[in-house]
């Protein structure tokens, strides 16, 4: 009995979360949601990166990144500025994008600050989203449950950003989306235009042009799948193309794909890398420490929002001496105890039976 309460484990085990690759974790991505990796607390205060690769191999054994790609991109990380050492760690790894209270002016990454406040209720800020500038991306963060607390979410301030003019996206998604979108080149003659997005060595993101001064009566030709014409309220990133007003068009090209415009007139188009579908903003919602998907999503199920999922394997408690020697005091303790009892109960007996009359 000593034995086994006082044998303790060699090295720490984590637990599995069964919802990320089964039912909720799939449908999430199918949705456009993003997995990435959340640092530990751990980590910080013993300055070992282990963990980065080994959220990686937990992650990519279980689910991939996002529509666009296997590999995780997006990590959070600690506030403050990113060690040399633990930069390294994460380019070797394959992150490029960092967030959402770091700061790095290393070019080998995209940080993400945290701009658009929380969406738990009685923290929720509108005005922070409302103040932001046409054309970034707003991040918000969400927890779901510290340590035993359940976290209530803002129901109105989830139905309002539900009716916005967002474009509802992931970290990954809008830094992978900026690049391909800059990607893009254009091979003009007098009647046609053809815009190419080549293939780059990251996600397989669409980018977006907007053209200016197109002209009436065009006719689109796409290099492989015909997609369908984008409708205006489309807030989730596609392929496609959306006609504005004032001879504006906006083209969202896959890698390795192209388009080509034909008109009945000379085209003196210009063009330039667009926010998706010419909405607003960007907007995400940064879900930290995310230990169990199905807490953390059940409340946004219906929601149109998507979320970069920030995962963090909960460690189980690793045993510590406190059990074993409570275990040991309490063996020792009882015997000595139980002798105590007897003897008193003995002694009690006496004095209430009194002393002993002798007959002559």
């Amino acid at each position: 009995m000593l034995v086994s309460v006082t044998s303790l484990p060699i090295s720490g085990e984590y637990q599995d979360d069964t919802w990320l690759g089964n039912v909720i974790g799939p449908e999430r991505l199918e949705a456009g949601d993003e997995f990435g990796c959340q640092t530990p607390e751990s980590a910080l205060l013993s300055n070992n990166f282990d963990f980065v690769e080994e959220c990686k191999a937990y992650l990519s054994g279980r689910i991939n990144a996002s529509r666009w790609g296997e590999q995780p991109i997006s990590i959070g990380t600690p506030q403050g500025d990113l060690s040399s050492e633990f930069r390294d760690v994460l380019h070797n790894s394959g992150f490029t994008v960092v967030g959402d209270l770091s700061n790095s002016d290393d070019d080998r990454f995209t940080v993400i600050h945290r701009n658009g406040g929380s969406i738990e209720s009685g923290l929720s800020n509108r005005s922070l989203i409302e103040s932001a500038d046409e054309g970034e991306l707003i991040s918000l963060y969400w927890i779901a449950r510290i340590d035993d607390m359940n976290i209530r979410r803002d129901r109105d301030l989830v139905e309002w950003l539900s009716d916005q003019d967002y474009w509802f996206t992931t970290w990954g998604e809008w830094v992978t989306h900026q690049k391909s979108s800059s990607s893009i080149t254009v091979e003009i003659n007098s009647n046609s235009a053809t815009f190419s997005n080549p293939t780059l060595n990251i996600w397989n993101t669409p980018g977006t042009v907007l053209l200016e001064n197109v002209g009436q009566d065009i006719t689109l030709e796409w290099s492989g799948v015909q997609y369908d014409p984008l409708e205006k309220d489309e807030r989730i990133l596609r392929a496609g193309h959306r006609e504005d007003t004032d001879g504006l068009l906006y083209l969202t090209i896959p890698p390795g794909d192209s388009v080509t415009i034909h008109s009945p007139q000379a085209l003196a188009i210009s063009h330039s890398p667009s926010i998706f579908n010419g909405l607003k903003n960007g907007i995400t919602i940064a879900g930290h420490h995310t230990t169990n998907m199905r807490e953390w999503s059940q409340d946004f199920r219906d929601a149109p929002l998507r979320f970069t999922w920030l995962i963090e394997r909960s460690e189980i408690p690793s045993p510590t001496l406190v059990l074993p020697l409570l275990s040991i005091s309490i063996l020792i303790a009882t015997p000595v105890i139980i002798r105590k009892i007897i003897a008193n109960d003995k002694e009690h007996q006496r004095s209430i039976s009194g002393p002993s009359i002798i007959t002559p």
